[in-house]
């Protein structure tokens, strides 16, 4: 082997980077497209009205949970309701409360509706999958497949951690004989586009790795809640059903004594976010599922479990959230860079936008190499990392 011959550690890696982008190139740039739509959604769909604002951001004096959700009951007799929360940064002064058909178990066709906190009156609602945004996020997300759909953009994210990799292996070489950053003018579009690809893309190559990294773990959500079912539920279920059974439309126990017992029994600075009925996918035919968020630093981002009973107002159960909850849970907010601020989405935005490129201009120097090959019929020089 002579010393201009490319190791074979090297041809593997370029033969890894050139046909792990190339199958990932359309499914990529829709990710590309639709996430960066994703950044701004909370913005979008105040634009378009489909969030309401508070009266008072932050009331004084709330009415009692319980009286919204009655009036939600008697508006829509045909619908239960599954969750009630609070998101103080997202919604503040807004009690959201989550229906859906009399006897769903599943989220899959609820409606989100929004009481003013300080006059206990409804003031909004929303079906995600008729807005802008939900359509976006079921593609983005899902493929429009459901949980297989999540496990196919797993699939692809994971080509693409393979196509950052093995392009840092291809690209050290290359950096050695030309300087960092260079753009060679003058000789041609194909090594312009190739220096602009090489440089690019090390630029971008932190935030790719983290930003697809974490879309991996995100597709595998609905995996991980089902082991947490099967694992951590199905035991206070099975206890459940030795047990009298509790209206899940009107339980004994209303919301705000739930939320009083959780609150109660919640670690230092730890609040309660969410409630969810008896009955559903992620409670037990007796139990409200309470959802706890920390108030700062990396607990903001994480959540607790407290199981209550929803006859009796007790806490039955709180169970200690698996690590791999955890671990998608801290993915959601580095994968859409909604944790700081309209400057954190710009940046992501338009790092987004830079990935965008290289993506498509990669697959453009893989085809003109072939349009060139193909008409001199001989072997294309190997100027760089993609050529």
């Amino acid at each position: 082997m002579t010393a201009n011959t490319p190791s074979r550690w090297f041809r593997i890696n370029l033969w890894l980077h050139r046909w792990t982008s190339l199958v990932a190139t359309i499914p990529f740039l829709i990710l590309c497209i639709t996430g960066t739509v994703l950044i701004f959604h909370e913005e979008i769909d105040h634009l378009l009205g489909h969030e309401p604002e508070a009266h008072d951001a932050v009331p004084e004096v709330q009415k009692p949970l319980a009286e919204a959700i009655d009036k939600v009951h008697t508006q829509f007799p045909d619908e239960r309701v599954l969750s009630t929360s609070f998101d103080p940064i997202g919604h503040p002064g807004l009690q959201l409360i989550v229906t859906g058909p009399a006897q769903a178990r599943t989220f899959d066709d609820a409606i989100l509706r929004f009481v003013d906190l300080a006059s206990g009156e409804l003031v909004g609602e929303t079906d995600p999958a008729t807005t802008v945004t939900g359509f976006l996020l079921e593609l983005h997300a899902q493929w429009f497949l459901g949980p297989v759909g999540e496990l196919i953009g797993a699939l692809m994210a994971l080509l693409v951690l393979i196509s950052l990799i093995s392009g840092l292996v291809v690209y050290a070489p290359y950096v050695r004989r030309i300087a960092f950053g260079i753009l060679r003018r003058g000789r041609g579009p194909r090594l312009l586009q190739l220096d602009l690809h090489n440089l690019i893309g090390a630029v971008v190559l932190g935030w790719a790795f983290v930003v697809t990294f974490t879309g991996f773990l995100l597709g595998f959500g609905t995996v991980a809640l089902g082991i947490w079912q099967m694992t951590e539920l199905a035991p206070m279920r099975a206890q459940a059903d030795q047990m009298e059974p509790v209206d899940a439309r009107q339980p004994p126990v209303d919301a705000d004594r739930a939320f009083a017992t959780a609150t109660a029994g919640a670690p230092p600075g730890w609040h309660v976010i969410s409630m969810i009925y008896p009955g559903t996918d992620f409670s037990t035919p007796r139990h409200y599922t309470a959802l706890l968020a920390g108030t700062e630093g990396v607990d903001e981002r994480m959540f607790r479990v407290v199981i209550i009973d929803a006859k009796t107002g007790e806490i039955a159960l709180a169970p200690d959230v698996p690590w791999y909850l955890k671990a998608i849970s801290l993915s959601e907010p580095l994968h859409f860079g909604d944790y700081g601020g309209m400057a954190l989405k710009v940046l992501w935005t338009a790092c987004t936008w830079l990935t965008l490129f290289i993506t498509a201009n990669g697959a453009w120097l893989w085809w003109d190499r072939r349009r060139r090959r193909t008409g001199r019929s001989e072997p294309a020089p190997t100027e760089g990392a993609v050529a």
